[in-house]
């Protein structure tokens, strides 16, 4: 397959959206089957939703690459749907941080395209001062460099890397690079605050895609080589919107970012410096630095202060406490000192020890048409609500070990059942005996709810055998 063409066009800008971060430092509300990249922040849209957002002013743009876990493809595609948005996706079947996302995106693009490359999941307060800096940026020609993105420390982060700079291109704003910071300590980050000669590095960058190829095959070449074999048996969707790979070749790729690998290495880095509201919302304290709660909330503090709870239904009441973290979701409560985010590491690491599911998995599941929850577990009996969007079907299926019983809480449905169809409204049920060929259907305009009882003797979700799928799973 030729994975590049050449092309006479004008150059332009092909945004990268790189989007396959865990983000388990904000558990228990981020997990790995759904990061914090896809959690509702701002009046009900994720940080996704806003990334894209700030793309729509961003000028002379190409469509968008979004480079991510297959296991958030239908996360993606929810998304791009919601906001009308056209994108191509590239799927990975396991995360090998940003150096090979990068390197696959400068190969799956025109050797004269430029890349705008950034993260998903960072917040961004100021859109029109940081849309302004990039269309800036981009109306230069110096793309033979790596362009990074400085922001303007706000406090003594001992959270981010820094950047020091050195000379000033008068014509072009851009500042040359005399090294780069890994996190520092508290001293040393104190001094880089006071001393104005530093900023945060963002880990938002420009580069032209040859150049990007050309640099990360010089100071990565084992990423390089393994990337490449991955390329060779790429396997495009229908559309060539969607870009899957081998598992077992994609396991050879090194997992390291584009920091360390490459940016740390080269000499042909430039600074654009940005003094915007920015936080990559790598922990707690910070996502309540941006978001903080509606006073609206069902939260009641006596004889207590400085506290951020985050609850989503129940009522949480304190007495007499101070200086905590309060986070609570459907199955798990973090409670937390502030200030001692770097001690989630210690917490995510014992609850890998302890294998504990609620580390990777919700109550709940996003599927492309629509969703479903967790109300009860048991050796012998499961209870799912599921929500089903308008115009939206399951799978044709059956199961092996279990039957069920469902009842109609909302809208207005279409069961196919053994061969014959019919529908149900709110009020109503229908038992599918165990093995029998079944799937339900919103024909309507308006939301389906139904509440799903399952009784058998196993309950996995590999236990949905399908026989027809308009959306193309096994």
């Amino acid at each position: 397959m030729a994975i590049r063409k050449l092309t006479n066009l004008s150059i332009k800008t092909r945004p990268i959206i790189l989007c396959g971060g865990s983000g388990t430092r904000l558990w228990p509300e981020s997990r790995r089957n759904f990061p914090k990249q896809f959690i509702p922040v701002l009046k009900g849209k994720t940080l996704f939703d806003l990334t894209l957002e700030r793309l729509k002013n961003i000028k002379n743009t190409l469509t968008p690459i979004i480079i991510t876990n297959e296991k958030y493809k239908y996360l993606i595609k929810d998304s791009l749907n919601l906001q009308n948005f056209n994108a191509k996706i590239v799927l990975e079947p396991i995360g090998r941080n940003t150096t090979a996302a990068i390197y696959i995106a400068s190969k799956i693009t025109a050797k004269n395209e430029n890349l705008l490359i950034m993260p998903s999941d960072h917040y961004i307060g100021d859109n029109t001062l940081f849309v302004k800096k990039i269309n800036e940026i981009l109306r230069q020609d110096n793309f033979k460099n790596w362009i990074t993105f400085g922001i303007t420390p706000n406090h003594a982060s001992t959270s981010y890397g820094y950047i020091k700079l050195k000379n000033k291109h008068v014509k072009s704003n851009l500042f040359e690079v005399e090294r780069f910071i890994e996190k520092p300590n508290k001293l040393k980050a104190n001094n880089f605050f006071k001393s104005k000669e530093y900023l945060w590095n963002s880990g938002i960058f420009i580069g032209n895609a040859n150049m990007i190829e050309n640099s990360i095959k010089a100071n990565s070449p084992q990423i390089a080589k393994y990337c490449d074999i991955v390329l060779k048996n790429v396997i495009l969707s229908k559309s060539k919107s969607e870009y899957s790979f081998n598992l077992k070749d994609f396991k050879d790729i090194p997992s390291i970012s584009i920091d360390t690998s490459v940016i740390e290495k080269s000499t042909n880095i430039l600074c654009a410096h940005i003094n915007c509201q920015w936080n990559d919302i790598g922990s707690w304290d910070s996502y309540f630095k941006c978001f903080p709660q509606n006073k609206k909330r069902k939260v009641i503090q006596v004889n207590s202060k400085n506290n951020y709870i985050k609850s989503n239904n129940k009522l949480i009441a304190t007495v007499g406490i101070e200086n905590l973290i309060v986070v609570d979701t459907n199955d798990a409560v973090l409670i937390a000192k502030t200030g001692l985010e770097e001690n989630m590491r210690h917490l995510i690491t014992s609850l890998e020890k302890k294998q504990f599911l609620e580390l990777t998995e919700n109550n709940f599941e996003n599927r492309p048409w629509g969703k479903f929850e967790n109300i009860l577990v048991s050796k012998k009996l499961k209870i799912k609500k599921i929500t089903v969007n308008p115009k939206s079907r399951l799978s044709k299926q059956f199961h092996n070990f279990r039957s069920e019983h469902w009842f109609i809480t909302e809208g207005k449905a279409i069961v196919f059942k053994d061969g014959e169809k019919k529908k149900l409204r709110k009020g109503q049920s229908i038992d599918i005996p165990k093995k029998t060929v079944h799937y339900i259907e919103n024909y309507t305009q308006k939301i389906l709810t139904f509440i799903e009882i399952q009784m058998g003797t196993y309950f996995g979700e590999d236990d949905i055998i399908r026989i027809e799928d308009i959306y193309d799973r096994k």
